[in-house]
C-alpha cells in the first residue's frame, strides 16, 4: 500500500517537473565510430588519462589540429 502511494507521488512529481535536464547543460553532439590502429589508440588513451579528459575530446582536438594544418589545407 505504501508503495502505491509512493509510485503515485513519484509520477505526479515527474509530471510537474517535466524535463529533468538543466536548461544550461550543453547539448552533446553525436559521435561516430572511427577505426584507429591499436598502438595509436593506446597513445590517445594514455594522453586522455594524463589530461583527465575523455578519449573522444582528445581525438577531436587532434583531428581539428590536423585538419587546420597545411597538409590538409586545400587553399
Amino acid at each position: 500500500m505504501a508503495n502505491d502511494f509512493l509510485d503515485k507521488l513519484a509520477k505526479q512529481a515527474n509530471q510537474q517537473l517535466g524535463d529533468n535536464e538543466s536548461p544550461f547543460k550543453q547539448k552533446k553532439e553525436s559521435t561516430r565510430p572511427v577505426q584507429v590502429r591499436e598502438t595509436t589508440y593506446k597513445q590517445v588513451k594514455d594522453i586522455a588519462y594524463r589530461q583527465e579528459s575523455k578519449i573522444v575530446d582528445v581525438i577531436d582536438s587532434m583531428l581539428k589540429f590536423a585538419i587546420n594544418s597545411d597538409e590538409f589545407n586545400n587553399k
